[in-house]
């Protein structure tokens, strides 16, 4: 019972250290030169001797600020837009072949773009941002409205339900569970937008440390700099999941019963 209650945390946690130990037996057994591949214990101090130094703090403010930011104004564009395409066709007809263009254009195309129009600070990296994170939220607002039954408008039309009372008693809660999916989507892809966004062209954040790494041949701040990312991404994914648990309660609630 415990294990199955803490699997998620365990099996990590067990995996961790054995990953750790090969890394380092992989580097002594083949000579890996430390400019290649740096050890598990050398690259951990200089992630503290990153921290230490204050450094790191201002590149992480920088890229979580630019994800919040473009993901906040992200949501709202998607779930408006998605609201008023999934009740007005023609809008729908009008607008979506633009969008899927947009989308389909790849991103590290349009950074440069975003860049001159808007310059190297956290504007043209929000705007990214938006741009990746509105779609998904979009497209799930959309489906998550067709799929309301035509006998639920006409249950609310009988009880003389004005439009707003519908929109808050049925279209709301009825689109919540697709919403929190796709915001949860739109997260990972929010930081690949930021990350692109910097290594493009940047003054700080970590895709700035990326591209800075790479130029300088430092392999340690490159891994540094994709183990932050990576953190940062793992612990957006799960509060995600924890606000989508608490919305959702009653989803968890009959798992359990019918487990």
């Amino acid at each position: 019972m415990f294990y199955r209650k803490y699997r998620k945390t365990i099996l990590p946690a067990l995996f961790l250290p054995l990953f750790l130990i090969v890394w380092e037996l992989y580097i002594r057994i083949f000579h890996v030169p430390n400019y290649l591949l740096p050890g598990p214990a050398e690259l951990a101090n200089s992630m503290v001797k990153l921290f230490v130094s204050g450094d790191v703090m201002k590149h992480i403010r920088v890229t979580m600020e630019e994800i919040l930011v473009g993901t906040a104004i992200g949501i709202v564009i998607g779930l408006v837009l998605g609201y008023i395409m999934a009740k007005i066709r023609f809008i729908e007809r009008l607008i979506m072949p633009f969008v899927i263009i947009i989308q389909t254009a790849p991103k590290i195309s349009l950074a440069p773009l975003f860049i001159l129009w808007m310059g190297l600070g956290i504007e043209s990296k929000a705007a990214l941002v938006i741009l990746v994170v509105s779609f998904p939220i979009m497209i799930n607002e959309v489906s998550a409205i067709r799929s309301i039954e035509d006998n639920v408008y006409n249950l609310m039309k009988v009880l003389k339900a004005s439009k707003w009372q519908t929109f808050c008693k049925i279209e709301v809660p009825y689109s919540i569970e697709m919403m929190l999916s796709g915001i949860k989507l739109a997260l990972t892809q929010a930081m690949t937008g930021a990350v692109i966004g910097e290594m493009i062209g940047a003054k700080a954040g970590l895709g700035y440390l990326l591209t800075l790494g790479s130029e300088t041949y430092d392999i340690k701040m490159i891994l540094n700099a994709v183990i932050l990312l990576s953190v940062i991404g793992l612990a957006l994914y799960l509060i995600s999941e924890l606000i989508e648990r608490k919305a959702l309660y009653w989803k968890v609630i009959d798992k359990s019963v019918v487990g």
